[in-house]
């Protein structure tokens, strides 16, 4: 091997290299990407199943509030 070719190889090993590496950190951005707008949805899920559990509960305390009020007029009307 000449040292023109020498060089001519190690040039292109250095392009191979950097494309290697250029996809990897092309992949790792895609997968992070990926993941943070998973994350973003999870959280955007959390919040709106929060809003509707405290939702049910006021609804729920609400109804309980009325029994306790029907109730209390039955009583009145038994005795």
């Amino acid at each position: 091997m000449t040292t023109e070719e020498n060089t001519q190889l190690k040039g292109w090993l250095d392009i191979i290299i950097k494309g290697v590496i250029g996809l990897i950190v092309t992949l790792i951005g895609w997968d992070y990407k990926n993941l943070k707008d998973a994350l973003s949805g999870l959280q955007n899920s959390k919040y709106e199943l929060t809003t509707q559990v405290e939702v049910a509960r006021y609804e729920i305390a609400h109804i309980k509030n009325s029994l306790d009020r029907i109730e209390k007029k039955l009583d009145e009307w038994r005795k």
